[in-house]
């Protein structure tokens, strides 16, 4: 096993730890060092997914939202979306037009380092409080 597989895995399994530390369920995919679990929100449960990418040293939270974007809402949500990435200080949020999803997403990077289940914390909990607070907001541009 080369080092950057063997740290790749050490981080995936301290985030199965993590999860499983705050008493949060999860789903594991030990091939795919992918995690899925599901946070309560202020109106909706929400999707996580971490993924730890072994080439690039990087942890990846992505959350889908429930919400479909057709071509034409797209310019405005396009603008939306960067008008709120512009005042995040952590994460983006952006629009993927191949399946017309909105995600958010944040990104960590392991390389020369160790990071620790505080900071999967973190990425969980920030993650949450942005969906939360943008979530109406964009649901407004989206559906109307």
């Amino acid at each position: 096993m080369t080092i950057t597989s063997t740290k790749s895995w050490k981080h995936y399994m301290l985030i199965c730890r993590t999860l499983e530390y705050n008493d949060i369920p999860f789903e594991r995919d030990d091939t795919a060092l992918c995690v899925r679990c599901r946070i309560n929100g202020n109106d909706r449960d929400q999707t996580f997914l971490f993924s730890v990418n072994p080439s690039k040293m990087l942890i990846n939270l992505l959350s889908p939202f429930p919400l479909t974007i057709s071509r034409e809402q797209a310019p405005d949500a396009a603008l939306a979306l960067c008008m709120i990435n512009n005042e995040l200080t952590h994460g983006n949020f952006y629009l993927d037009m191949d399946d017309q999803l909105l995600y958010y997403k944040m990104t960590n990077s392991f390389y020369e380092t160790n990071l620790n289940g505080m900071l999967f914390e973190y990425m969980l909990s920030v993650s949450a409080d942005i969906i939360d607070q943008y979530y109406p907001m964009l649901k407004k541009i989206i559906v109307n």
